[in-house]
């Protein structure tokens, strides 16, 4: 069973679609927490939302204290009843068979993703790797899309820091470090809509990566170095 988080500040005129794709799929076991987070209490944003609770699987929280993507969705997790994540951003939509296709490869893997097509003002395929992500190398592309991701309930947590719309991206290779196993679906299983307005491109946060990318570096390399110091004293 599968807990849907779907934080929102922008892009509240997309959220029938988001959620009319979750309400088709053919696995029915889920439930859908939607998160309003950045605006005042009780915000015409919320009001919205909040027409889709009459369904007894979907609650929506008013994050109005809350600010920031990361820190939304690290308090949308506390409401969780389910051991498996799913994320949904609120522009983007699945494919009718997504949660039913992935379910398969949960007992064998942490985190879970799918290929996917961008739409809206891009039309495209993106190349990413699919099957066992054990030998792919994760600083050479993000390879999980977001809205694709199913993951470990008890590995969530989102920094604040790359709110920048690479958060994902962070938890991908904080996870990847841990030693957790990866696994895309090569059938494409969400949509991603690219437009002005999306936390990623409105503000040409692509310029962050490699100062993400650097972080992982600096991390890798001072844990080698720990481990040929004990192996020189091991030597020794």
């Amino acid at each position: 069973m599968f807990s849907i988080l779907m934080p929102v500040y922008n892009g509240i005129e997309f959220i029938n679609e988001s959620v009319q794709s979750i309400l088709k799929q053919t696995c029915e076991e889920w439930e859908l927490i939607i998160g309003i987070n950045g605006h005042p209490k009780d915000s015409y944003v919320y009001k919205i939302a909040l027409n889709y609770s009459n369904d007894n699987r979907i609650r929506v929280l008013d994050l109005y204290n809350i600010k920031g993507k990361s820190n939304s969705l690290n308090e949308m997790i506390k409401y969780c009843k389910y051991n498996y994540v799913a994320l949904l951003d609120v522009d983007d939509i699945w494919t009718d068979n997504k949660l039913t296709i992935q379910s398969q490869y949960l007992n064998n893997y942490d985190v879970i993703g799918s290929r996917y097509l961008y739409f809206g003002d891009s039309h495209s395929n993106p190349n990413i790797p699919t099957g066992d992500l054990s030998n792919f190398n994760f600083f050479h592309v993000n390879p999980m899309g977001n809205s694709s991701a199913i993951i470990r309930k008890e590995l969530c947590y989102w920094d604040s820091e790359w709110d920048c719309g690479i958060e994902d991206y962070d938890m991908w290779l904080r996870l990847k470090h841990l030693g957790k196993k990866f696994y895309n679906c090569s059938e494409i299983l969400m949509h991603h809509r690219i437009h002005n307005k999306s936390a990623f491109n409105s503000q040409n946060n692509s310029r962050n990566v490699p100062k993400l990318i650097e972080k992982y570096r600096n991390i890798m390399a001072e844990k080698n170095n720990y481990i040929n110091i004990l192996l020189n004293k091991y030597k020794q």
